[in-house]
């Protein structure tokens, strides 16, 4: 039986994608610009089913992505380099080809929710549950780009992603802020107490700073440009008195705020930081969540704060502002 969904992009394009489903034949889907195509296509099909047939269209989808292998390899190299963090895709995609042969050799037409499974369940004997959850989002990205674009009759092979650990909710203690920038103050990097507390000051990503250029810092208007954020949308964020006050003993003649750090740089540093100092299970990113709670506590409204962060969706801002009751009821009088 033929099914229809209509979808509608972030752009307002509207497709329709038409689905067949029939025992003993791997589940075939395609996606069309009008629901007359659509139609056409699952009565072709449906009768290729009635016949017992490998729809021709399958067939030949079939012979260019006989495996899996097939498919994450075409998703490497053709959807990857488009990403943000198609980076890390490509890195996990070699991963798999390399090690994981057995699974990426796997027939299209053998694909199923158990093998997925069995896949998932090996993994996590070797990786935590978060990790194996992401990668199986590039797995299933790959898969639903293969089926809805490229014609690949890829069987529904859908299986529950190993449970999310809870979020994070560790901010940084004024005695702890104090500690780790005496220690940072005597880096053989001058640069690492400044990064700190610039982080603390605007809640950037550490990215976000290491990027920065004295070409995006407007003190008139007391806001730094990101233009490379996380979520593919520049924005200013504004810059506090302490923020200004950091920026003021650094040497502008340079093309990059924090020229002494590299994104690497700054990861080793601070590792070794909180080592030195005792502040444990302290990660540089934990900084921005620490400099959204501070600022929350002030009484600034979701809004105000997203503004800061640049969340575009107010429950992933909820995640960063780790009030407790007793700070509402202070903000309460």
């Amino acid at each position: 039986m033929a099914t229809f969904s209509k979808r509608v992009t972030s752009t307002g394009e509207v497709t329709h994608q038409a689905k067949c489903r029939r025992k003993g034949h791997p589940t075939q889907s395609k996606t069309f610009k009008n629901l007359a195509d659509a139609k056409k296509w699952a009565r072709q099909i449906e009768r290729a089913f009635d016949l017992g047939e490998l729809p021709k269209d399958a067939r030949q989808a079939d012979a260019a992505h006989g495996s899996l292998a097939d498919v994450l390899r075409r998703y490497r190299d053709e959807v990857a380099p488009n990403h943000k963090g198609g980076w890390i895709e490509t890195l996990s995609i070699n991963a798999w080809l390399r090690e994981q042969v057995e699974f990426t050799n796997t027939r299209i037409s053998d694909l199923s929710p158990t093998v997925i499974a069995t896949w998932r369940d090996q993994r996590l004997k070797e990786l935590k549950p978060a990790s194996v959850a992401r990668q199986m989002n590039i797995l299933y990205s790959a898969i639903n780009k293969a089926r809805l674009d490229w014609g690949v009759p890829i069987p529904d092979c859908k299986v529950k992603r190993p449970k999310q650990p809870a979020h994070r909710d560790r901010v940084l203690t004024k005695d702890e802020e104090k500690k780790l920038l005496a220690a940072a103050r005597k880096s053989s990097n001058d640069y690492l107490a400044p990064a700190i507390q610039f982080a603390l000051a605007t809640a950037m990503r550490a990215g976000e700073i290491i990027n920065a250029r004295w070409t995006d810092v407007n003190v008139e208007r007391k806001v730094c440009r990101v233009r490379e954020a996380k979520n593919g949308t520049p924005r200013d964020v504004p810059l506090s008195t302490a923020a200004l006050a950091t920026l003021a003993g650094l040497d502008r003649s340079t093309g990059r705020v924090f020229e002494g750090l590299t994104s690497e740089t700054l990861k080793r540093l601070f590792i070794r930081l909180t080592k030195r100092c005792e502040v444990d299970d302290f990660h540089f990113h934990d900084l921005r969540h620490t400099a959204l709670t501070r600022y929350a506590r002030t009484g600034m409204n979701p809004l105000q704060l997203a503004v800061i962060s640049g969340h575009k969706d107010i429950k992933m801002l909820q995640r960063y502002t780790h009030l407790k009751s007793d700070d509402v009821v202070a903000l309460m009088g």
